[in-house]
Parts: structure tokens; C-alpha cells; sequence
């Protein structure tokens, strides 16, 4: 049966309310307004109750964070497939990618260096699997996921850079810049990017970065 909450403000009773319940609209948040904007009492005015009726599901914001990690990293799809280890390594990370862009506030959330959701486990478990399969001894593979993880991290960070919203800054900024002295720097920004030109690189590297480690 689903869970009845009352808080103490005198409201109708919230029938449904529990973690998971918590859990998507703390994502939801993050989603809609950053980061910044997950709080318990925020999270508690979209779902219409008190702060005080989430404790019984969430102790705290930190506890909220890592459950919202977790419930990312729960549901990152790994890609069943065949062939070449160096190719399943290049299918994983481009699944990782994909997933966390569409997730941007988690990138931030990691920035911490503090939490992480525990589920990520299993991410990290596939990868030094197909490292191992390639080829590669223990320290070897530690050393390869890490600059692996890093390099998908850096570009995951970059992403908000690139958004329309910040376009005029930049314009500005760039217009101080001398263009006859960095030629090949104008002839860059000349050419403007194709929709998916983010990604695209993304995956090159990735398989540059891959030669080098195997």
C-alpha cells in the first residue's frame, strides 16, 4: 500500500510519499534550477509537504545527493555487445557520456570530490573487466581507467561552456583577442561547429586516448 505522510502545518495528509518519490523530484530540481537549488525544504515545497516530512526518507541533503547519484547510476544502460575490447571500452564511456550530459548537475556534484553514488560500482567493475581483457595487468588498468574516467570528466565539464546562453560573453571576450597574430586560432572559430561536433570529438579522442593505453 502506498505510504500516507502528515507534516505538522496542518495539510492534507500526501499519499506516495517515499525515497523514490524524494529521490526523482531532488533530480528533478537539480534538472530544472542546478544544483544550487536542492535543498530539503526546496524539494519538500515541490512535493507540497514540510521539510520535517522528508527526514523519514532522506536524513539530510548529503543523503539526498547520494541517492540522487545513485538513482544516475542505476539507471546507465551498459551496452551488450560483442568484439574487441578497445571497441567495448569506446561503447562504455560514449553510454557514460551520453548519460551524464543529459545529467549536467552531477558533474558539479562530483566536483566535490566527496560523494558519489555507491551503484557507480558496476561501471567501474565493466571497464577494468574489459581493461583486464585487453590485455592490461592491475595497475596497468587502474592506471588506464583513471585517465579514461578524467578525460570524460573534463569534457563532461566543458559541456556548460557551450551553451547558446553564454555565446555573447565569449563573442566579447574573443573580439580583445588579436586575430592576425593567432591565424590559425581565427581560422578555427571561423568554421562554425556542427550540431553533434561535441560529441564527434569526444569519441575521437576517446580512441586516441585508447591506442596510447593499449
Amino acid at each position: 500500500m502506498p505510504s500516507t505522510t502528515t507534516d505538522n502545518s496542518g495539510q492534507r495528509p500526501r499519499t506516495g510519499l517515499n525515497r523514490a518519490v524524494v529521490v526523482t523530484t531532488g533530480r528533478r530540481v537539480a534538472q530544472a534550477e542546478g544544483l544550487s537549488a536542492v535543498t530539503l525544504r526546496r524539494v519538500a515545497a515541490e512535493l507540497g509537504v514540510t521539510a520535517m516530512a522528508l527526514y523519514r526518507h532522506v536524513g539530510d541533503k548529503r543523503e539526498l545527493l547520494v541517492a540522487m547519484l545513485d538513482d544516475v547510476a542505476e539507471q546507465l544502460v551498459l551496452p551488450d555487445s560483442t568484439g574487441p575490447a578497445r571497441e567495448r571500452l569506446v561503447l562504455a564511456f560514449r553510454a557514460l557520456h551520453d548519460h551524464l550530459t543529459a545529467e549536467p548537475w552531477v558533474v558539479e556534484v562530483l566536483r566535490g570530490g566527496e560523494l558519489f553514488g555507491p551503484r557507480a560500482a558496476r561501471f567501474v567493475e565493466h571497464v577494468l573487466a574489459l581493461l583486464a581483457e585487453a590485455g592490461l595487468g592491475d595497475e596497468q588498468a587502474a592506471d588506464a581507467y583513471w585517465a579514461l574516467w578524467w578525460y570524460t570528466y573534463g569534457h563532461l565539464s566543458y559541456l556548460p561552456a557551450l551553451r547558446p546562453e553564454g555565446l555573447p560573453a565569449r563573442q566579447e571576450l574573443m573580439a580583445r583577442v588579436r586575430m592576425a597574430e593567432h591565424p590559425r586560432l581565427g581560422a578555427l572559430l571561423s568554421r562554425p561547429p556542427r550540431e553533434g561536433a561535441e560529441t564527434e570529438a569526444f569519441v575521437r579522442g576517446l580512441r586516441a586516448l585508447l591506442r596510447g593505453l593499449l
